[in-house]
């Protein structure tokens, strides 16, 4: 009962943060996870991420499939394609995208672990010429919460592009995303909850965008 009530108190946490900003959405994340073994070094993964407007209404969605391999250094290789459609007033909005991404442990601090993953990827824009590079860096710190089987998990990943396309990639500091989520098991599924600011540098004249979202993922192993 005790970690439920917790739960429930972050969860009412992330969505009061959100109020003051006409931005915020509800971003919700499904992984499937299959080995071909128990002890293969081999995983095979499908991520669907569905973000929503304030009303309810579905804003966006992006299907990413992937291959991972884990080496003996404690570090993960992995890649794969990506999917995303965004609606907007005409023609929805639809990129393509492969992405390859190393994961690694940093170091053991204060009973939690700190990690790294270092992600490319290459964007292409239906009905728009030109691939956009762009390198996103993320460090991540997750760690037990004493008295509890819950854990506290702190991220923050930047977004830079290595070039400019004329379908709105730039080159530079593109976006950041600092994130604060609980993370609970029930059986074979990994459940989270928690909040997200996002910051978006504006291009071609347009304002920057600071936006709050609440976060809400479910990973299941088979």
């Amino acid at each position: 009962m005790m970690h439920r009530n917790f739960v429930f108190a972050c969860l009412v946490l992330a969505l009061v943060a959100p109020c003051a900003s006409a931005e915020n959405q509800v971003w919700t994340t499904l992984t499937l996870k299959k080995k071909p073994s128990a002890d293969s070094r081999y995983e095979f993964e499908l991520n669907t991420e569905m973000r929503y407007q304030p009303d309810g209404d579905l804003d966006t969605i992006e299907i990413r499939p992937g291959v991972s391999y884990r080496l003996d250094s404690g570090m993960k290789v992995s890649g794969g394609y990506l999917f995303g459609s965004t609606r907007r007033a005409g023609p929805d909005r639809r990129e393509h995208r492969l992405w390859q991404q190393l994961s690694y442990d940093i170091a053991e601090l204060g009973g939690g672990k700190l990690g790294g993953r270092t992600k490319m990827e290459e964007r292409w824009r239906e009905g728009a010429d030109g691939t956009g590079w762009r390198l996103r860096q993320q460090l991540a710190y997750d760690a037990p919460i004493t008295g509890t089987k819950l854990k506290l998990n702190l991220s923050d990943e930047a977004t830079i592009g290595l070039n400019t396309t004329g379908w709105g990639h730039s080159e530079g500091m593109q976006e950041n995303r600092a994130k604060a989520v609980i993370k609970w098991k029930t059986g074979n599924l990994d459940w989270e909850a928690g909040y997200m600011n996002q910051y978006r540098n504006g291009i071609n004249g347009a304002d920057d965008q600071y936006n709050d979202h609440i976060v809400i993922g479910l990973s299941a192993g088979f």
